[in-house]
Protein backbone atom coordinates (compact mmCIF):
# COMPACT_ATOMS: atom_id res chain seq x y z
CA UNK A 1 0.00 0.00 0.00
CA UNK A 2 0.81 3.50 -0.73
CA UNK A 3 1.12 6.37 1.65
CA UNK A 4 -0.91 9.33 0.45
CA UNK A 5 1.11 12.61 1.51
CA UNK A 6 -0.36 15.88 2.24
CA UNK A 7 1.54 19.10 3.09
CA UNK A 8 0.52 21.78 4.51
CA UNK A 9 1.76 25.23 5.81
CA UNK A 10 0.34 26.68 8.98
CA UNK A 11 1.03 30.57 9.69
CA UNK A 12 1.76 30.40 13.35
CA UNK A 13 1.37 27.86 16.24
CA UNK A 14 -2.34 28.85 16.60
CA UNK A 15 -2.89 27.35 13.08
CA UNK A 16 -0.55 24.36 13.95
CA UNK A 17 -2.59 23.87 16.71
CA UNK A 18 -6.28 24.16 15.06
CA UNK A 19 -4.28 21.42 12.78
CA UNK A 20 -3.74 19.14 15.57
CA UNK A 21 -7.30 19.52 16.83
CA UNK A 22 -8.70 19.00 13.03
CA UNK A 23 -6.61 15.25 12.86
CA UNK A 24 -7.43 14.20 16.13
CA UNK A 25 -11.20 15.12 15.18
CA UNK A 26 -11.08 13.74 12.37
CA UNK A 27 -9.81 10.10 13.07
CA UNK A 28 -11.88 10.32 16.47
CA UNK A 29 -14.90 11.20 14.08
CA UNK A 30 -13.70 8.48 11.71
CA UNK A 31 -13.53 6.08 15.26
CA UNK A 32 -16.86 6.52 15.63
CA UNK A 33 -18.27 5.95 12.73
CA UNK A 34 -16.84 2.02 12.74
CA UNK A 35 -18.27 0.17 14.83
CA UNK A 36 -17.54 -4.04 15.59
CA UNK A 37 -14.49 -5.86 16.59
CA UNK A 38 -12.35 -4.62 13.63
CA UNK A 39 -12.83 -0.55 15.32
CA UNK A 40 -8.73 0.01 15.02
CA UNK A 41 -8.44 -1.74 11.85
CA UNK A 42 -11.18 0.65 10.39
CA UNK A 43 -9.91 4.03 11.90
CA UNK A 44 -8.28 6.17 9.54
CA UNK A 45 -4.10 5.58 10.16
CA UNK A 46 -2.47 8.97 10.43
CA UNK A 47 1.01 10.28 10.90
CA UNK A 48 2.00 13.99 11.40
CA UNK A 49 5.31 15.25 10.69
CA UNK A 50 7.31 18.60 11.09
CA UNK A 51 9.54 19.82 7.77
CA UNK A 52 12.57 21.93 8.75
CA UNK A 53 13.17 25.12 7.91
CA UNK A 54 11.00 28.00 5.70
CA UNK A 55 9.83 31.04 7.23
CA UNK A 56 6.05 29.26 7.81
CA UNK A 57 5.76 26.04 9.84
CA UNK A 58 5.16 22.70 7.68
CA UNK A 59 3.49 19.76 8.09
CA UNK A 60 2.96 17.00 6.19
CA UNK A 61 -0.03 14.61 7.48
CA UNK A 62 0.43 10.78 6.01
CA UNK A 63 -2.59 8.83 5.58
CA UNK A 64 -2.55 4.99 4.49
CA UNK A 65 -6.04 5.88 2.11
CA UNK A 66 -6.35 8.12 -0.57
CA UNK A 67 -9.92 8.59 0.05
CA UNK A 68 -8.71 9.37 4.09
CA UNK A 69 -7.08 12.05 2.40
CA UNK A 70 -9.75 13.54 0.45
CA UNK A 71 -11.88 13.86 3.17
CA UNK A 72 -9.38 15.19 5.83
CA UNK A 73 -8.65 17.68 3.06
CA UNK A 74 -11.97 18.43 2.36
CA UNK A 75 -12.88 18.71 6.58
CA UNK A 76 -9.58 20.87 7.16
CA UNK A 77 -11.19 23.43 5.00
CA UNK A 78 -13.89 24.04 6.50
CA UNK A 79 -11.99 24.58 9.54
CA UNK A 80 -10.02 26.88 8.34
CA UNK A 81 -12.68 28.83 6.92
CA UNK A 82 -14.30 28.84 10.39
CA UNK A 83 -11.33 30.27 11.89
Amino acid sequence: MTDVVVKIEVQDPESEARLFQAVNSFAANRGAKSSGATDCEEAPQIMVKTIPGGEFFRKTVIFQDHNDAEEFMYYWHRIKQVA
